[in-house]
């Protein structure tokens, strides 16, 4: 008769007491006929009575989910937006969580944040512009969602891993772009000819005032211009002179100038004897 109250005993015991094991990285909320226990049960083995205590952990590291967001732009275009999302809950925020939050925080307060916060932000972009301005929007998206979720969970980043528009709009933007990079072309060229004009004029001027100078400076001097004469003279002497014809007013006389040639040395023969 004793065996059969000691088996009793034990199950007794058994459904009275059960253990749990915490997780590295994770804390547990144990909950005794609906009364919160104040203190997180830490990470190891943990004992509990199935029958009136509940045990919810909660992970406490840093964890990554990726979601989708289709806001619509300033244009009314719709965007579809990949993007992943890097959070970790505080541990003094566990048991806020749970008495606010049923179920998983990121679920019940995180993603929903994000959603509304890339609505809000994608809205104030034009489609071309919300292409080319990833980067601030994902920074103008996590404050908000940081903001939005005043320090419960803690939200480390919000990267966008890609952006889509559809066929159509990315065909209008890539056309307005080369119609872009034409305008610019023509500024440049524009700008170009416009300094070389510049560079023209400039020059111009600079000519004019040195000829300007070069008159005054003649008008001065007027044995400059027979220095000028010196040096543009090349070495030989012309072979025609006009002669004035003296005081008495006759005809000027012109003169045929011949440089004297060189007299033919006479050939000496030797007389061949006979």
């Amino acid at each position: 008769m004793q065996l059969p109250r000691l088996f009793v005993s034990l199950v007794c015991i058994t459904s009275l007491s059960a253990c749990t094991v915490i997780e590295p990285g994770q804390r547990a909320v144990k909950v005794s006929l609906g009364q919160m226990d104040r203190n997180l049960l830490n990470s190891g083995l943990q004992f509990y009575n199935p029958l009136t205590d509940k045990i919810t952990d909660y992970s406490v590291k840093q964890d990554t989910k990726d979601g989708q967001a289709d806001p619509l732009t300033s244009d009314q275009q719709p965007i579809n937006i990949n993007y992943k999302v890097l959070y970790r809950i505080p541990e003094g925020q566990v048991l806020v969580l749970y008495e606010k939050y049923a179920g998983d925080p990121f679920d019940r307060l995180v993603a929903p944040q994000v959603q509304e916060a890339f609505r809000q932000v994608v809205s104030q972009y034009k489609a071309d512009a919300a292409t080319k301005n990833v980067n601030v929007i994902k920074n103008q998206v996590l404050a908000l969602v940081r903001e939005n979720v005043k320090g419960l969970v803690e939200v480390v980043d919000i990267p966008i891993t890609h952006v889509g528009l559809p066929e159509v709009l990315q065909q209008a933007i890539a056309q307005k772009q080369v119609m872009e990079q034409q305008a610019l072309q023509k500024s440049y060229e524009l700008d170009k000819a416009r300094k070389e004009a510049e560079i023209t004029v400039a020059n111009a001027q600079a000519q004019a005032k040195s000829i300007e100078l070069q008159s005054q400076a003649l008008q001065k001097s007027p044995t400059l211009i027979e220095w000028e004469r010196v040096k543009k003279w090349d070495g030989v002497l012309p072979d025609t002179m006009i002669v004035s014809g003296g005081s008495s007013g006759g005809f000027a006389t012109m003169l045929q100038m011949q440089m004297p040639k060189q007299k033919d040395e006479p050939n000496h023969h030797p007389k061949q004897a006979n």
